[in-house]
């Protein structure tokens, strides 16, 4: 077995760890409640619904809506009404899909008990715009935190401040008994922050969020609604406390951890010792501080793996990637000339890295110079963020795992398995 081999296995343990059907009928199989409504929101929407399936009973015996993103593929259930919304961009049939699941809501009597599954990118794919705030005001605020390189409790914290289904929103349209079950794809696996909280308290504010766009190129009317919050003028969004609070249990039912812990027992079965982490910062510092680390370790065969979410901060005219590629490219400089003895691979769990079609990448010490020897020139590809266009360029640099129907964050991870001398 080779590093590639094992690195590709252990990428396929750590999906198959966070199947959201699974997941959700394991957290349900236990539970007592019938359930009067179902609703399912996210990248992995259709597969937490299958796994509702079991306890909501034949069609009919429980209300049932589910919004996920264009990109995930329909379920196919005609229990289940069914709608899409944008992704990483909310577009207008996002707001349709965040119109009617605030009207469902209220449409559910007092006593209904509400099965809530969230999921990354439903912040997205549902949406309801607050005041005056316009979809082109939405998507431009957006296209600049993406641009930005702020880490996601900061776009968070704005996206829940410009809407009524966020922060709380979804819980304030209901009026019954709410079990959430999450499916994390954030740092920290914070309730308010998966999905932007809709049935979860939010410990941001409007000023936090006005000081999140202070550098930014957002809208005036973005800027004007988040500093009239700001000064009090604006009502804030669900806080912790709040009565409504009581009527809701969260569950989280998986997260980048559950991801990373398969890996690292794929790893382990094949004689390798293991060391985990979080990941987090520029991608490009992200892999130095990767192969670093993993360099450090002692031992024949060494696996570092690290579960969290990298930032790009982009230029004013950056080519084709996503993090975990340019992370896989960043890591390639670093293992340059180190043969086939070490690897690095940067994964996204949903198989959609950036506005691309892969998922990430997979690099060893050879991988540099072969790309040079392309002619993809990768030292000009990082500086631009074009990491897809010259990973591209070698056979098997970038992974291509499809929709996976799941969303728990990335994983990176680096693999030694024979110990060299130091290297600087």
């Amino acid at each position: 077995m080779t590093l590639h081999d094992l690195a590709r296995r252990m990428a396929a343990a750590a999906l198959a760890a966070v199947d959201p059907e699974r997941l959700v009928h394991a957290a349900l199989a236990a539970r007592p409640e019938r359930w009067a409504a179902a609703l399912a929101l996210g990248k992995a929407a259709p597969a937490m619904a299958r796994g509702a399936g079991a306890v909501l009973g034949p069609p009919g015996a429980a209300r049932r809506l589910l919004v996920r993103t264009h990109a995930t593929p329909g379920l196919l259930d005609p229990a289940w009404e069914e709608l899409s919304g944008g992704h990483p961009l909310s577009d207008r049939r996002s707001l349709e899909a965040g119109g009617r699941v605030l009207r469902w809501l209220r449409e559910l009597p007092p006593e209904a008990t509400l099965l809530a599954m969230v999921s990354g990118g439903s912040s997205a794919c549902v949406e309801a715009l607050a005041g005056e705030i316009t979809l082109e005001d939405l998507a431009a605020t957006q296209r600049a935190l993406l641009a930005s390189g702020l880490p996601i409790h900061d776009f968070n914290a704005v996206r829940k401040h410009l809407s009524l289904f966020k922060g709380g929103g979804g819980l304030r349209a209901s009026r019954g008994p709410v079990l959430a079950l999450l499916l994390s794809d954030v740092p920290g696996d914070d309730p308010g922050t998966i999905g932007s909280g809709p049935f979860a308290a939010d410990p941001t504010t409007f000023a936090a969020a006005h000081a999140a766009v202070a550098g930014l190129a957002v809208p005036e009317r973005v800027r004007r609604r988040l500093a009239a919050g700001a000064r009090g003028e604006l009502p804030e969004t669900v806080k912790p406390g709040d009565p409504e609070l009581r009527r809701v249990e969260s569950i989280l039912i998986g997260s980048v951890a559950t991801a990373a812990a398969a890996a690292a027992g794929e790893a382990r079965g094949g004689g390798f010792a293991v060391a985990t982490g979080d990941l987090a910062g520029e991608a490009a510092a992200a892999a130095r501080s990767l192969v670093a680390r993993g360099r450090a370790l002692d031992g024949e065969r060494v696996a570092l793996i690290l579960g969290g979410e990298t930032t790009v901060t982009l230029g004013p005219d950056p080519g084709r990637g996503g993090r975990n590629q340019e992370l896989a490219l960043a890591a390639a400089r670093e293992l340059a000339g180190g043969g086939d003895g070490e690897l690095v691979l940067a994964l996204a769990s949903d198989g959609e890295d950036g506005p691309t079609s892969a998922a990430g990448g997979i690099v060893d010490g050879a991988s540099w110079e072969a790309l040079e020897r392309t002619g993809a020139e990768p030292a000009a590809a990082l500086a631009r963020h074009d990491s897809n266009r010259a990973l591209a360029a070698l056979p098997g640099a970038l992974l291509q795992t499809g929709n996976t129907g799941t969303n728990v964050g990335d994983l990176a991870i680096y693999l030694r398995w024979q110990r060299g001398p130091a290297r600087g």
